[in-house]
């Protein structure tokens, strides 16, 4: 299967805002995006770091991580 050309305009437009294509298989398109700084993981390090042993910065990451999946 193909991709359309609505599809193809969605997934370029995504792409040039940012986000990477993780999957691209014949029925969707996975794409993948972390917002995550290192500013602001040097702040949640430097505030919460010693006290979690660096789970607050795991968590940090994971949380601006986001998925976005367009279907063919």
């Amino acid at each position: 299967m193909t991709m359309s050309k609505e599809v193809k305009d969605e997934v370029k437009m995504y792409i040039s805002s940012g986000w990477d294509i993780k999957e691209d298989t014949p029925e969707f398109v996975l794409l993948k995006r972390n917002e995550a700084s290192i500013g602001g993981h040097l702040l949640v390090l430097f505030f919460l770091g010693w006290w979690t042993l660096g789970i607050a910065n795991l968590i940090y990451h994971l949380a601006m991580s986001k998925r976005k999946k367009i279907l063919k």
